[in-house]
Order: C-alpha cells, then structure tokens, then sequence
C-alpha cells in the first residue's frame, strides 16, 4: 500500500523532539527503523481493515484551520489559542475537560495510534499520507495527562500544519514555549483546547479573586476539575503567564505536596498496543464473515490463540460464524 522506507525516513527526517525539548544535541537518538518499521506496517493493517470494512476513511476537515491557525497577524501562542477555541466551538464541546478525546479525534477521520516510544522525550508523531489519511502516533508509556497533551499537540499538527501537511515526531515541550513557531503553536494549542481561558477564569476568580498571584489550592482545583497532572496545568498557567518560572519555585518550595506531585508516573502500557477503533474494526469484519480466524490473527500481528482471545471480547450475532467459531 505503501512505501514504508520511505516514510521511515520523512519521520526520522521529520523528528523535531530535541528542538522541543530544548536539549540540542544532547536530546534522543533517531527512532530505529525497525521500531518504525513495526509501527507504519500496522497502520497500513489499520488503513486495509478500515477500507475493507468502511470502504476507506473519511476526513472532517476543519475550516477553524483556515480562519485562525495562520492568520499572519498572530504570534504562534495567540494562533494556537485562536486555533482551540475555534475547534472546541466547531465540535460544540460544553465547559470544562474533554471527555473521551482520542474517540473525538478518531471521529474526525483521524488515525490514532498508540507505540512505545524507546524514551519519554517523545509526546507523539503526525503524518498524513493520501492512501492511509492522516495518522498520529501516541506515546504509551508517558502519564494519562501527558498522553492527553500529546495527543491534543498532534491534533493541533493536523489542523494547522496541512500546507504541505507536516511529517513530524515531535517531544514534550520545557516550562517555556519551543523556539520552533511551529511547535510553539502546537503547544499553545493542546494546553488551550484541554484547559479554556473561560474556565481557568473563572476559577481563578472564585478561589483567589481576579488577578490574583496563583496558588497552590488554585493548581490542585484545576488538577481535579480538568483530570489532569499538576504538572500540566502549571504548563497552561505558564503558557497564559499568570504566574512565571520565579513564583514557581517559591509555590512549590512552599507547598511540599504540590511539589510532590510533580513527580508523576508514567502508565502501565497495555499488553497488546493495539488501536481500540481498529480493533473493532477487526472485529466486525470477523463477526459478519468477511475474515477468518487466521486473517484476524495477521490483522493483530498476532497468533491464532492470541486473535480469538481479542476477539472473544466482542458480542456477534447468533447464528453467524463467529459467534459459532
């Protein structure tokens, strides 16, 4: 379907986490072929189920991208916050956190891929390619919260970045926006979309009054409200410059627990990194006999037992093969 040595090397090509990062040549070494390898052959399988299935994807495609991602006029934080609040009017989202964000990503006709980068510097990656639509590469192995932000990052590519689209790995960005406007916009854009203005306002006001110096009740609220990392939230509240890298130091030398906090865990990894729409996929073309067993169990990447036990997850109808099987 595709020519995965090619796109192997537009991502390697394409690998801006040591810019995001801030570390310079002290940043990750180049993904492997090989790891990249085993992630573009189960898109491909993904792209195959879906067009077997759907008989292809069909993209929604933002007009908020052409309104307020690029407007000249903006720097890329103001881009990136015009950009998330634009999307979450378009997908009309109410007040407060978004629920279920990769099913709302994927909806839009977008790819959601879930791998194990070899290192936590990466948040993810993008790609678009006309026979597969338009992917992102979700890093596994970091916290919810940062899987969240890494995910919304890669959205924004999607949205702003379609001029050429751009083919990026991309890693998590320092307390400070990334020099590289594209990634600043990026960043700008994940933390608006997860965590409004509107409602850090009115937080703000309700707890500490308006204009108020944050503090540390106001970080853990949002922590709760938003179900995201303290650590995240103090990115947005740094990115709106409500509080900077000096009061930082002194909230959390002040406030222990909160500090504490800081010191997240990354999430246990699923035994099986598979995409949860690709593998309903899967599972419906078993259950209306489109595919056997042994076309099921390469879809997965797996073996037979392995495949049935996936697909033993799934309810089908009396009387077809499967629910015989």
């Amino acid at each position: 379907m595709i020519d995965t040595r090619v796109w192997i090397e537009k991502l390697r090509a394409g690998d801006r986490s040591r810019a995001a990062s801030g570390s310079g040549d002290r940043g990750p070494q180049r993904l492997s072929r090989e790891f990249l390898e085993e992630v573009l052959e189960l898109v491909v399988r993904y792209a195959r189920i879906e067009k077997l299935v759907l008989g292809g994807a069909t993209v929604s495609y933002s007009p908020v991208s052409l309104e307020a991602a690029r407007h000249p006029a903006a720097d890329p934080s103001a881009q990136g916050e015009a950009l998330a609040d634009g999307e979450r009017a378009r997908l009309e989202l109410p007040a407060g956190p978004i629920l279920e964000l990769p099913q709302l990503i994927e909806r839009q006709g977008i790819k959601v891929v879930p791998c194990l980068f070899p290192g936590p510097e990466y948040c993810g990656g993008f790609f678009f390619d006309a026979r597969l639509g338009p992917v992102i590469l979700l890093h596994a192995g970091v916290s919810a919260s940062e899987m969240l932000c890494g995910l919304a990052h890669q959205y924004a590519h999607f949205l702003a970045d379609f001029d050429p689209y751009i083919t990026t790995l991309c890693g998590f960005a320092p307390a400070s926006a990334p020099e590289d406007p594209i990634e600043a916009r990026a960043h700008a854009m994940a933390l608006a979309f997860l965590m409004p203005r509107a409602d850090l306002e009115t937080y703000r006001e309700a707890l500490d009054g308006e204009g108020a110096p944050v503090s540390a009740q106001l970080v853990r609220h949002l922590s709760v409200y938003f179900d995201l990392d303290p650590e995240v939230v103090l990115w947005r509240l740094l990115a709106l410059d409500w509080i900077d890298a000096v009061a930082l130091r002194f909230l959390l030398a002040a406030h222990d627990e909160l500090a504490g906090s800081l010191r997240r865990q990354p999430a246990t990894p699923p035994a099986v990194l598979l995409p949860d729409r690709f593998v309903r996929l899967v599972a419906s073309a078993f259950g209306a006999g489109r595919i056997d067993l042994e076309a099921a169990a390469a879809y997965f990447g797996t073996d037979r037992d392995r495949a049935e036990t996936i697909l033993g997850q799934f309810e089908y109808e009396e009387g077809s093969a499967a629910a015989d099987s």
